[in-house]
Formats: C-alpha cells, structure tokens, sequence
C-alpha cells in the first residue's frame, strides 16, 4: 500500500538533472584531461631523451670512451651507441657494454637495444623529434663534456615543445 510521504524511490525527472549535471561537468573538465595527456605525452619523450643522454654520459665516464647519442629526425628516432663500433655493422655481444651492429648499446633496464622510435611506441605516438644538433650524433667524452659548444634537441606534440639540451664544456643536460 502506498502511504503518502513515504516514497522511497527516484522518479524519472530526479534521474535526467542527476545526468545533466554530470553531462555539464564532463564537458568542462574535458579539455584540461586532453591538456594534461598531451603534455604528460611530451614529457615522457623528453625524459626518455634525457635517460639516453645522461646514459651515454655515463658510459662514457665509466669505460674511459667515446659514447654518444644518434638521432634522426626524418625517421623520428635516437640511439645509444658506442662510438668505436659506430661504423661497424657487425653486433659485439661480448664487450662490455654489450653492442649490437653499429655500436647501439643495450639498455640495462629492459634489457633491449638501446634504440627509440617514437614512432612506432604507442607511449610517445605523435611526438616528433623536431630539430637536433648538427649531424643528429652528439658523443659524450671520459670526462663527461660532449663537445666545445651546446647541443640542443626540440621535441614536439600537437603544438607544444620541450626542448633539451647539452652543455658542451660540462655535459649537463638540461629540459626546458
């Protein structure tokens, strides 16, 4: 029996402003969300540049020689390379860093050939390596300086750009 003033249920009208509310704040915070994704997308780019970077610094400092990052920015992709199998095409798996064909080193923590495409990982899908120093190769030296003048990378996604860059004299990188 229905007793007056004991309606416990929601009718269809409490149910359609319940959903317009919701429906008007999804359309607000919607933009910022894509915002964040994209720069977070940039980010983790210029991270995983940075990590090359720093890595071949510090084999070079490690092993007393040449090591060095090559990038290319028509195929949009960086490597880790030992600077004295850079020509070679022949993998030397048995040095220490293990290299693969053309010098490219393996990278410690997944266990891979140290080579990015951004391309082809999802993770940094539509970021593109937009401009690099000079021939694409900076070599890191024993003592940990790069070259005698600064090298700067510019990476790039949907309009926005992260640059990084190398400190010649000093070998410090840093991300603006």
């Amino acid at each position: 029996m229905f007793v007056k003033g004991e309606n416990k249920g929601f009718c269809l009208l409490d149910l359609l402003i319940v959903i317009m509310i919701i429906g008007i704040i999804g359309v607000l915070v919607t933009p910022p969300i894509h915002s964040m994704i994209d720069g977070a997308r940039l980010n983790e780019a210029s991270g995983e540049l940075v990590s090359g970077l720093q890595y071949a610094r510090s084999l070079a400092v490690t092993h007393q020689r040449p090591f060095g990052v090559l990038t290319d920015t028509a195929g949009n992709w960086f490597r880790v390379f030992d600077y004295q199998y850079r020509n070679d095409p022949n993998p030397h798996h048995n040095e220490t860093p293990p290299v693969d064909g053309y010098g490219v080193v393996l990278n410690p923590f997944d266990k891979k050939w140290y080579s990015v495409d951004f391309d082809t990982t999802q993770t940094y899908e539509g970021v593109s390596i937009d401009s690099v120093p000079g021939a694409g190769m900076i070599s890191f030296y024993p003592d940990g300086h790069s070259s005698s003048s600064d090298s700067v990378f510019v990476l790039g996604y949907d309009g926005d750009n992260r640059t990084v860059s190398v400190d010649g004299a000093t070998g410090r990188i840093k991300v603006n």
